[in-house]
């Protein structure tokens, strides 16, 4: 019978289990469902013959929740969660957030800043001697040095930090069940000398630190953080450097020296479809546990009732950390695993009514796209400025999967929550017209970003061109199926070779075209992205020219053009426009 994972020793006692092998540390709640990285790590290696605990959000500033399990006979599994504890927990204003949809009642503060780090430290302090493997998002684009927009400095490796024995990134459940394996078996041969890290073993997905690279062989050499930190043209190099070697099918080890000792950086080794397909039969509960006593957790709303269809993004946005992190090239699960689950996993739930909220990913409409080139190539996105010649982009494939899953006994509606690459969408009439008159719950979310050629060429986003012609083909598909439906297009503010003039150019944009904003994102810069790299060295690491980056007052200037009608704002957009010598256009604008 199914259940949820022990979180304190009355589950240990009534499972019979005298000590763990492994208990995982996360800042978020504990939700039982594969959308969580921490419990689907969890559960990947309970399949595999671990025991395995879970101590959800502990209260940092005391010993209690920390020793609720015990000590692990293997290691502990660290975790901020599903986001980087400061995203979580700071604005791009560097405010602090009074929500975290990760939590109970929506509740911010739960989690610590640098959540990584302070739960390593405190299980380290608890359990002298313990091992720890850190994980998550956190980690996964902390592996590298990297600059850290909330500290505004290069910090080094998220292991050297914590001082843990592994850091795991990307989809790494082949590279923690191999660290288990090992320790296990280091173990079991000799109690009283095991070393960490295990020597001559090369994890998938996994860094540590060595004191001699002597042994690695074909291995690519960054900057030292040393360098990194004093010299933005090094980071710049640096993150090139890695950059294009990830977007490789098959990427070499890196290495990068900090401070006498290496980072080492065993390439990834992804899931098959077999293997991502099964991790959707583990005995999940699906529901979040009954000690949050029925308490709303946002994030346990949305994907409920929803699930994943692929791994991976051919995107390639500057701004996002996806492809670092899930890697570009896609794995797709088969049309029968997706519907398997819905039927057996979703529609069951009690109060299941009908509708699917979300079949996806990265981006829903690249499920079934493949590069047919063998080692892959370098290029950061595989659909713009051009589609490659080598990547099979047929929309069929999810055209297939909306029209299987709708025509599933139960499903009433299917919305696709994920978001679609809308020049994608364009390819394919018969996807676009299903789109619209099947799958659109009144809005449909599209992110152009912006309309200003120079600042989309950095994003590495579809010329305005391209969203004008979805939002006509848009319109006039419902106008044709006799529905009321509206775009909601995202804009961000204030990205790396954005001008006030820019700004300008999008706000007159939006009026012209009767675009009103509810939501403005400034831009911010979160580690391992392209953006982030140009923010803080002002320098296109590809092309090595020098870039505009909005800070300061001008970031607040940016965001509040985006948003004219809203008093709060009206005094900005005044002096912005002085700035700009257009004060025509304070009246007007100010009024809406």
């Amino acid at each position: 019978m199914p259940h949820f994972l022990p979180i304190d020793k009355n589950d240990l006692k009534a499972r019979n289990i005298d000590q763990l092998d492994i208990i995982m540390v996360t800042g978020d709640a504990y939700i039982d469902h594969p959308s969580f990285g921490p419990v689907l790590i969890a559960r990947y290696l309970e399949k595999h013959g671990f025991t395995v605990g879970i101590i959800a959000q502990p209260n940092w500033k005391s010993d209690e929740d920390f020793l609720k399990l015990g000590k692990p006979k293997l290691f502990f599994g660290v975790s901020s969660g599903n986001l980087d504890s400061m995203v979580a927990n700071y604005t791009a204003d560097k405010k602090l957030r009074r929500t975290d949809m990760y939590t109970p009642d929506n509740v911010g503060g739960k989690r610590p800043d640098r959540a990584s780090l302070v739960y390593t430290n405190k299980v380290k302090q608890l359990f002298p001697g313990v091992s720890v493997v850190l994980g998550g998002v956190e980690a996964s684009l902390r592996r590298f040095a990297q600059y850290d927009f909330w500290s505004d400095k290069v910090r080094r490796s998220l292991i050297f930090d914590a001082k843990a024995d592994y850091l795991t990134y990307g989809m790494s459940e082949k590279g923690i069940l191999r660290i288990a394996q090992e320790i296990q078996r280091s173990k079991d041969k000799d109690q009283n000398k095991s070393q960490f890290p295990i020597p001559n073993f090369q994890f998938p997905n996994t860094a540590i630190i060595v004191k001699d690279i002597s042994e690695y062989k074909d291995v690519l050499i960054l900057p030292s953080f040393e360098e990194v930190s004093t010299d933005k043209k090094k980071y710049a190099e640096a993150f090139k450097l890695y950059y294009l070697e990830g977007r490789l099918k098959h990427p070499r080890t890196i290495i990068q020296p900090c401070q006498g000792r290496y980072l080492v950086v065993f390439p990834p080794e992804n899931l098959n479809q077999q293997e991502f397909e099964s991790l959707f039969e583990l005995p999940f509960m699906r529901a979040a546990h009954p000690m949050y006593k029925g308490k709303l957790i946002p994030a346990c709303d949305f994907v409920r009732f929803s699930t994943v269809s692929h791994r991976g993004c051919f995107g390639g946005c500057s701004f996002c950390a996806i492809s670092q992190h899930q890697g570009k090239y896609i794995t797709s699960r088969s049309i029968d695993s997706i519907k398997k689950e819905i039927k057996e996993k979703i529609i069951p739930q009690k109060d299941f009514r009908g509708n699917i909220l979300d079949v996806g990913g990265p981006t829903s409409n690249m499920y079934g796209i493949t590069c047919s080139k063998e080692e892959g190539c370098t290029r950061a996105s595989c659909i713009y400025p051009t589609v490659c010649r080598f990547l099979k982009n047929s929309q069929k494939p999810s055209l297939r999967v909306l029209r299987e899953v709708r025509n599933i006994h139960g499903v009433k509606r299917l919305f696709i929550g994920s978001g679609i690459r809308y020049d994608l969408a364009m390819m394919d009439d018969e996807y676009m017209d299903e789109l619209v008159n099947c799958h659109v719950g009144g809005q449909l979310s599209v992110a152009p970003e912006h309309i200003c050629e120079e600042v989309l060429l950095l994003m590495g986003k579809p010329a305005l061109g391209k969203f004008l012609q979805f939002k006509k083909k848009f319109e006039e598909l419902s106008e044709i199926h006799g529905k009321e439906q509206f775009l909601v297009p995202y804009f961000i503010a204030s990205h790396p070779g954005s001008t006030m003039r820019h700004a300008l150019d999008l706000t007159l944009f939006m009026r012209k075209h009767q675009i009103r904003l509810e939501q403005v994102q400034n831009f911010t810069p979160t580690p391992m992205t392209v953006s982030t790299c140009m923010y803080y060295t002002g320098i296109d690491p590809f092309t090595g020219k020098s870039v505009h980056v909005p800070k300061g007052e001008e970031r607040s200037f940016q965001k509040a053009l985006l948003q004219p009608h809203l008093e709060k704002n009206f005094r900005q957009v005044a002096k912005a426009l002085k700035q700009l010598k257009r004060e025509d256009l304070i009246k007007g604008l100010t009024r809406g």
